[in-house]
């Protein structure tokens, strides 16, 4: 019963968030040979100011989405 978290920035809407989803249960029932729904994704979303990269918060290093 693999379980994948997948973390990233807030902004992608719920279709971007359903083919992630939709995807990656595909890839790991396939490798792991367990059936599609054995496989639990998880999607967090992180606003770009509690998300750090290269020392610095993503939000000062990229111009913020919306």
């Amino acid at each position: 019963m693999p379980v994948i978290t997948v973390n990233w920035w807030q902004g992608s809407d719920r279709q971007a968030r359903r083919e992630l989803v939709a995807g990656i249960t595909e890839v790991v029932a396939r490798v792991s040979g367990c059936p599609d729904d054995a496989v639990t994704v998880i999607v967090r979303d992180a606003t770009l100011d509690h998300w750090g990269r290269d020392g610095r918060r993503a939000d000062e290093s990229r111009p913020a989405r919306g």
